[in-house]
């Protein structure tokens, strides 16, 4: 009886130990991926961080919806870094991705395909969300330039109405972008668009039309003066 529970158990033993030999080289090249690739990664993010720091995209940002969400996250470290760690970490699900491949677990790799599958549209979407922010000041501040000189009490109320008009939008474009509830975005924005003509006709048509004429009569007297001289 003994002799027959040391054989079994030494049966168990070696088909084990065969099971780890053979699975060991796979063992060796997801590690040997997880190096190289997180070697690769660091030079990438370094290599993003530098560039992001010679276009200074700080400074772009600067005063900001982004700089102000950065600051109220209480985020201590610059944009470059921010966007150099989050190029860092899709260069390493690329790379776990792979090593997860090589070891032939087929479940957990075809989750992390399907999370990269998804990366190009979060993309696009921060992409369009950067841009519609910087568009974002640059449209508060030709607004706040246009009215400044005809009603300077007015100028920056209008430039922050502006700009939040842009940040809405852009945030509803990012979101499409995403491939999120499409439709009701659609929606969504004809209905936004729809309020603020509405409201803009009523505030206008009952409430500003002193405050717009008076508008429109110092532009039209300034214009006259220019033109004069």
């Amino acid at each position: 009886m003994p002799n027959d529970f040391y054989q079994s158990l030494s049966v168990i033993l070696s088909q084990s130990l065969s099971q780890v030999v053979q699975f060991l080289p796979k063992i060796i090249a997801a590690l040997l991926i997880l190096a190289i690739g997180a070697a690769v990664a660091r030079f990438i993010k370094g290599l993003t961080v530098k560039i992001l720091e010679t276009l200074k995209v700080s400074s772009m940002l600067a005063n900001t919806p982004v700089e102000h969400f950065l600051r109220n996250a209480e985020l201590t470290e610059k944009i470059e870094g921010i966007i150099g760690s989050i190029v860092y970490w899709l260069v390493m699900l690329v790379v776990i991705q792979s090593s997860v491949s090589v070891l032939g677990l087929a479940s957990l790799s075809e989750i992390l395909a399907g999370v990269l599958g998804f990366v190009p549209q979060v993309l696009s979407a921060t992409v369009v969300l950067v841009f519609g922010v910087l568009m974002a000041g640059v449209v508060e501040s030709l607004v706040k330039g246009s009215i400044k000189s005809i009603d300077g009490k007015s100028a920056r109320l209008l430039g922050k109405v502006a700009s939040y008009l842009v940040v809405t939008v852009t945030l509803l474009a990012a979101v499409s972008e995403l491939g999120i509830a499409s439709e009701f975005i659609v929606i969504l924005f004809v209905g936004l668009v729809s309020t603020v003509s509405l409201g803009l006709g009523l505030a206008i048509g009952l409430g500003g039309k002193d405050v717009v004429s008076t508008i429109l009569n110092r532009w039209y007297q300034q214009t006259r003066r220019e033109l004069s001289e």
